[in-house]
């Protein structure tokens, strides 16, 4: 079965690139390999390798599929390559001196035994569900149906689905990056990558708080924003974080530079004392 590569631009590249401001010269140190190469690439010369895009994309601080988007659901070669592996370093898992097993799964010849599927599963960084569902595509087997995510499980994925689109311009935070963000504020060991594209997609029917709080720590956003339906405070919550964000950009890039220290210091001022005459006043209006 020949797999659905994901989309290579060369220009998108390059335009995450300067973003991160970062040098031709820096990327290809970062990723080990030369200048040239990425030259190549961002100029439609060359594309690089499937299981070197994941790379790429977290060198970039950049999501995967935002970067370099899937037309299809994902095969077991897909999810190797995202797992940044070739064929011979599966071998490392599978406890096999050839990579022969992927090998005859990907080409939909043999499929995974039980104990392979749950090794991948953890080595891939996804659910042993999702490798199933990714080898039965690599045997050109039908679909299983999807079952509907839960009332929570839904709630949370609309809520990171928000966030994504009104905060970050459609670009969020990498899955990996807020599991690592979200570990460290929390102090607790309690997202991976897979918990939250999990979370993201609406596959956890019942979320657990300590993950949950987590995530919300990882976003800097109160915990009850994943925990309550009221689209009055999701729009609250939501706005607060997006001027926030929209005050640091500003600041990063030198925006109003010709403001003295004191007017960046009344323009501070100004946004949190409205945000807090805001919440006073409505605690006022709870308790009357």
């Amino acid at each position: 079965m020949s797999m659905p590569d994901r989309v290579f631009d060369g220009g998108k590249l390059r335009d995450r690139r300067v973003i991160k401001r970062l040098s031709q010269a820096a990327l290809a140190e970062g990723l080990h390999v030369k200048v040239n190469a990425v030259y190549r690439w961002e100029n439609g010369l060359a594309v690089p390798p499937q299981e070197r895009l994941s790379a790429i994309s977290a060198f970039l601080d950049a999501d995967l599929d935002e970067l370099f988007p899937r037309t299809e659901s994902p095969n077991l070669a897909d999810l190797r390559c995202d797992a940044g592996m070739t064929q011979s370093d599966t071998a490392q898992y599978t406890n096999t001196s050839s990579p022969m097993p992927v090998r005859a799964a990907e080409q939909g010849k043999r499929p995974l035994s039980d104990q392979a599927v749950t090794v991948l599963a953890a080595a891939y960084g996804v659910t042993r569900a999702e490798l199933l569902a990714a080898q039965r595509r690599s045997f050109g087997q039908p679909e299983a149906p999807e079952e509907e995510p839960s009332a929570d499980g839904a709630r949370v994925a609309r809520k990171l689905e928000s966030l994504r689109t009104e905060v970050y311009g459609g670009v969020a935070p990498s899955d990996a990056h807020l599991a690592s963000e979200g570990n460290r504020k929390s102090g607790s060991a309690v997202l991976t990558e897979a918990t939250v594209r999990a979370l993201r997609t609406g596959g956890v029917a019942e979320p657990e708080e300590g993950a949950l709080g987590a995530l919300a720590l990882a976003f800097d956003v109160p915990a009850v924003f994943f925990r309550q339906d009221d689209p009055e405070v999701d729009a609250l919550i939501l706005s607060t974080l997006a001027v926030r964000n929209r005050f640091t950009v500003m600041a990063a890039r030198g925006a109003g530079q010709g403001m003295p220290k004191e007017s960046w210091d009344q323009l501070r001022d100004f946004i949190g004392e409205t945000m807090g005459e805001i919440l006073a006043d409505e605690g006022k209006g709870r308790s009357a």
